[in-house]
Formats: C-alpha cells, structure tokens, sequence
C-alpha cells in the first residue's frame, strides 16, 4: 500500500513537470526553471513523509527483536546460577548433617561408622524401612545397627546388595531388639505397635519410671549394648500380671531421616541353631 502511494507521488511530480514545462513559454525560462525546482523538492519531501514511519518501524522492530533475546539469554543465565546456588546449598547442608552425626559418636569413634545417604523409603504402608546408599563393598553387614541424629539408634541392617542397603526401622512391625532401663537395668524386648514403640515382658515390680533412658542391650549377642533408643513416656503394671509394658518415646524423627551412620566394625553373634531342625 505505502509503496502504491509513493509511485502515484511520482507519477503527479512528472505531470506537474511536463505542465510547467509546457508554459514554459509563456513565462521566462528562468523564473519557470526555479518554480519547477521548488515544486518538485516539496513533492519529493512530501512522497518521502510515508516512507519515515516505516523505516522508524522497522528499526524498532529490530530492536525489540534483539531486547527479547536478550532477556531469554539473561533468564537463562539466572536459572543456570540459581541452580548451581541450590546444589552448593544442598551439598552444604548433607556435609551438616554428616558432621552433626559423627560428632555425637564423637570423633575417636568415626573410624567406627560409615556415613550413608538415605535413597529412598518403602512405599508399602506397612513397612517402615530405608534404602541407603552403602553396602557390601563399604563394609555394611547385615545385623549392624544404625544411627541417626543424636547417635540414636534408629534400624538395624536387614539385607545387603554390593552398593545398597536396607535398613530396618526401629518403628517396624517386624522389628524388636533387647534393650535395657538404664536406671534400673530392667531388661525388656522393644517392639513396635501401631500406637509407637512398645517395652514388652517388663516385669511387674520393675522399677521404671517416665522419663527413664533406654538402652540397647548386649544381651545375646545381637546388638552393641549401650545405644541410645529412647525414653519411657507411659508405664503401666498390674500386680495380678506377671509383666507389666512400657511406652517408649523415640529421640529421633523417623520421618525426616536422610543421613546415617552405620557401625561397620560390629559383627552381630551368629544365632543360636533351632533344636526342632537339627538331626536327631
């Protein structure tokens, strides 16, 4: 359409020229020579006015053009560094974490232990267990125990792959070590319950109270004594029963466990052979 306009402004300078030119004899040649040149600079001027808004258009195309791909460039630029921010953050925070643990075992004891990441938690509803990133080539066995924040006793190794491991959870069904009352070294066996965790076959006149520590026990070989579990929240007995249970309270988040330590140098006692499967 601009350029239809411009050829018709080109084609009207021509005219009025050829008009001019045809009086040219009626009016000196001189005077006629510079009407014409004045009459032709204004319609040169005006055919070039439609002509300004386009190129100004053009241009700020352009540079709209390049703005916008340099911002995409810059966002870029920013998400690469806010990524490279976050990792160093996150890596900061598991070296945190790891530290945190080996100083609760207290530096004399970390030759003893193997940090280990949580990869992943059982899905099933039932199972309380995790998935860590250590295993038969870091020295992890199965029956050693594991610790979580605080140095408390959190699982025991349940099965073993050559880069994995599978912790069992204090808090799992299945899951029931000795352990001991610290104060009144009362043996029981902690068990876990839908309700949390449980001091099974505690004997009636035990002297437990709330608030009493409780141990892990060497008892029969299975674990290393002296492991923090928890603390008694509940007690109850009844004289007529021969054992009474206690409530116990675990120190340990068991639903926020990303890193552990895993005691490498303990073996646990082989077990004892079933006599209802050994030869007459």
């Amino acid at each position: 359409m601009l350029r239809t306009q411009q050829v018709g402004w080109l084609i009207a300078m021509l005219a009025v020229g050829l008009a001019l030119l045809a009086g040219s004899a009626l009016r000196n040649f001189a005077s006629f020579e510079l009407d014409a040149a004045g009459l032709v600079g204004s319609l040169s001027r005006a055919a070039a006015v439609p002509a300004r808004p386009v190129a100004d258009f053009a241009h700020h195309v352009g540079q709209t053009q390049a703005l916008s791909e340099e911002n995409a460039e810059l966002r870029q630029e920013v998400a690469r560094l806010e990524a490279n921010l976050a990792a160093l953050r996150e890596q900061q925070l598991r070296s945190a974490q790891v530290t945190e643990l080996i100083t609760a075992v207290g530096p004399e004891a970390a030759d003893r232990y193997v940090p280990a990441a949580v990869l992943f938690r059982d899905p099933a509803p039932a199972r309380e267990a995790v998935t860590i990133d250590r295993g038969l080539t870091d020295g992890v066995r199965v029956g050693q125990p594991v610790l979580g924040p605080g140095a408390t006793l959190v699982g025991v190794i349940s099965a073993v792959e050559e880069h994995q491991a599978r912790v069992r959870l204090l808090i799992d069904v299945d899951s029931a070590i000795p352990t001991v009352v610290q104060s009144s070294r009362t043996q029981a066996a902690l068990t876990a319950t839908p309700e949390g965790l449980r001091l099974e076959f505690v004997p009636s006149e035990s002297l437990v109270t709330i608030g009493d520590t409780v141990l892990s026990s060497a008892l029969g070989g299975e674990l290393p004594g002296g492991l923090l579990v928890g603390r008694v929240s509940a007690f109850e007995s009844d004289p007529r029963e021969i054992f009474a249970y206690a409530t116990v309270e675990p120190l340990a988040d068991y639903s926020r466990l990303e890193h552990v330590l895993v005691l490498t140098d303990f073996r646990p006692a082989p077990p004892e052979p079933d006599d209802r499967t050994s030869s007459p």
